[in-house]
C-alpha cells in the first residue's frame, strides 16, 4: 500500500525568486512589477449621510417657510392665527365644519344688526368698513349674545379694536351668561391690561383684579380674543396667549356673546373686524 506524507508541501505550489519573475512579465509585454494596491483602504459613498444631509437642508426650507407665513401674517393681519394665515395668503376658506356663527361684516347680514338705544349705546354694522361698531356712553356696558342649544362645550373669537381716541374702553367677552345679573365678564382695556368680573344675582365679584401683560395689544391695534367653554373650566386668551382659566360649575355650555364697556368719563367705540363661535 503506499504512504501518504503528510509533511509535505502543498502541491502544485511553487516559490520564484522576483529577477525570475520579473523575467516572465517581461517577456510576454507586461511591466516588471505587478503595481501594488493603494496603502489606504478606499469604500464606496455613504448613502445615509447624503439622505441625512438632503433631510436637514429639507427641514430647514420648512422652518424659513413657516417664519416667512408667521411675519407676513402679521403684517396683514395681526391677530390671525397660523391656519387663518395660511388660508389667507393661499386664499381657501377657513375650516367651518364646527363653526356655527361666523361674520366678517362685510354685508349687513346676519344676526347682528344696527341698534340704537338713547343716550346708552348704539351698535351698527358698516359693511364699506369690514365692522361691526359699538358706540358706548360713560358707566354703560352694551353686548351681543349668541345662544346655541345642546353644545356641550362652545368658544367664541373676536378680532377687536379699541379706537385709538378712546383709549378709556374696554372690550368683553361674556360667559356662562343666564339673565342680565348672572354671567362672567372678561374684560381688556386699552393701556393692555384685563380682568375678570362674576355678575350673581347683580352684584360683581372681582376676581381677576387688572392685570397689565404684553399679549394684549394697546388701543389702536387689533386683538384677537377667545373664550373657551368645555363644561368645567372658562378659559381666557389674547392672541392665543392664554390669560387665565377659571373653573366653574359643570353644566352644559351657556350662552357667550361680545360687548363694549365705557369706564371713563366720555363716550367710547370699539369695533369688531371678524366674530366667530364654534364647538372645539
Amino acid at each position: 500500500m503506499a504512504a501518504i506524507d503528510t509533511k509535505q508541501a502543498s502541491s502544485g505550489v511553487y516559490q520564484a525568486d522576483a529577477e525570475t519573475q520579473a523575467s516572465k512579465r517581461t517577456s510576454i509585454g507586461l511591466s516588471a512589477h505587478r503595481p501594488t494596491a493603494p496603502s489606504t483602504v478606499q469604500r464606496p459613498p455613504s448613502a445615509g449621510l447624503a439622505l441625512s444631509a438632503w433631510w436637514l437642508v429639507f427641514l430647514l426650507i420648512m422652518l424659513m417657510l413657516a417664519i416667512g407665513i408667521l411675519i407676513v401674517a402679521r403684517v396683514i393681519a395681526p391677530a390671525q392665527t397660523l391656519e387663518e394665515a395660511v388660508n389667507l395668503l393661499l386664499n381657501r376658506p377657513p375650516s367651518t365644519a364646527d363653526v356655527l356663527f361666523a361674520a366678517d361684516f362685510k354685508a349687513n347680514a346676519g344676526p347682528l344688526r344696527t341698534i340704537l338705544i338713547s343716550g346708552q349705546a348704539e351698535a351698527a354694522v358698516l359693511p364699506d368698513e369690514g365692522v361691526y361698531r359699538l358706540q358706548v356712553e360713560p358707566g354703560y356696558l352694551a353686548w351681543s349674545r349668541f345662544t346655541v342649544a345642546d353644545a356641550a362645550s362652545l368658544s367664541i373669537d373676536a378680532t377687536v379694536t379699541i379706537d385709538a381716541t378712546t383709549p378709556d374702553a374696554a372690550v368683553a367677552l361674556i360667559g356662562r351668561f343666564v339673565d342680565d345679573a348672572n354671567y362672567y365678564l372678561f374684560v381688556v382695556d386699552g393701556a393692555g391690561r384685563f380682568w375678570v368680573v362674576r355678575y350673581q344675582a347683580g352684584v360683581a365679584q372681582e376676581i381677576i383684579r387688572p392685570t397689565t401683560t404684553p399679549a394684549i395689544n394697546p388701543a389702536g391695534a387689533a386683538n384677537r380674543l377667545t373664550l373657551r367653554d368645555d363644561g368645567r373650566t372658562l378659559e381666557f386668551l389674547a392672541n392665543a396667549s392664554s390669560l387665565t382659566m377659571i373653573p366653574v360649575d359643570v353644566a352644559p355650555a351657556t350662552p357667550l356673546g361680545i360687548g363694549a364697556h365705557a369706564t371713563g368719563e366720555t363716550s367710547v367705540t370699539v369695533t369688531f373686524d371678524e366674530i366667530r363661535v364654534r364647538m372645539p
